[in-house]
């Protein structure tokens, strides 16, 4: 097999890694943010992910199919920031700089949501949707690292083990 090939291959798991654990943490957390009691999630609606050029992080349509509305997160963005702390997450000796990246999307996948539950219907101010934000959020981190339950979105990012120690 040749080198280029062969890092082929290793950049499509690693792009599949990324994409299961994006997927992952928009399935738990949209569980999670109803539980909470702090938002109400929309409901009848479809949630994924898509890439695409522009800039926006987030795209709104309707589902030709269904007649669902659908909210697609832009995984390009995403994966710009990613690449943004991925320098400091390898030189941090910890998971600090990981599970800060990791907050920072769960941020972007919630915020619209709660921004309109919080703003809109509950009529309050945009700190109070800033500060619901983080506390679901923050509730979610603490869910996501001690739920054995969940420990399968983390383990998407986990390097299989090598051949010869399977």
């Amino acid at each position: 097999m040749g080198l280029k090939k062969k890092r082929d291959e290793e950049k499509q798991k690693s792009i599949e890694r990324f994409y299961a654990l994006l997927k992952a943490l928009m399935d738990e957390l949209f569980e999670y943010a109803p539980k909470s009691k702090h938002v109400k999630m929309p409901f009848n609606v479809s949630y994924g992910l898509i890439y695409d050029d522009r800039d926006s992080v987030l795209f709104t349509g309707v589902d030709q199919k269904t007649g669902k509305k659908m909210y697609l997160y832009n995984v390009r963005v995403i994966g710009r920031m990613f690449e943004q702390k991925r320098q400091a997450m390898l030189e941090d000796k910890t998971t600090d700089t990981l599970f800060s990246w990791i907050a920072d999307v769960c941020s972007l996948y919630i915020h619209p949501f709660v921004y309109d539950h919080v703003v809109n219907v509950q009529h309050r101010g945009e700190g109070a949707a800033e500060r619901t934000t983080r506390q679901i959020v923050r509730g979610f981190l603490e869910k996501l690292t001690s739920d054995p339950e969940l420990k399968y979105v983390l383990d998407t990012i986990r390097d299989p083990a090598p051949p010869d120690q399977k």
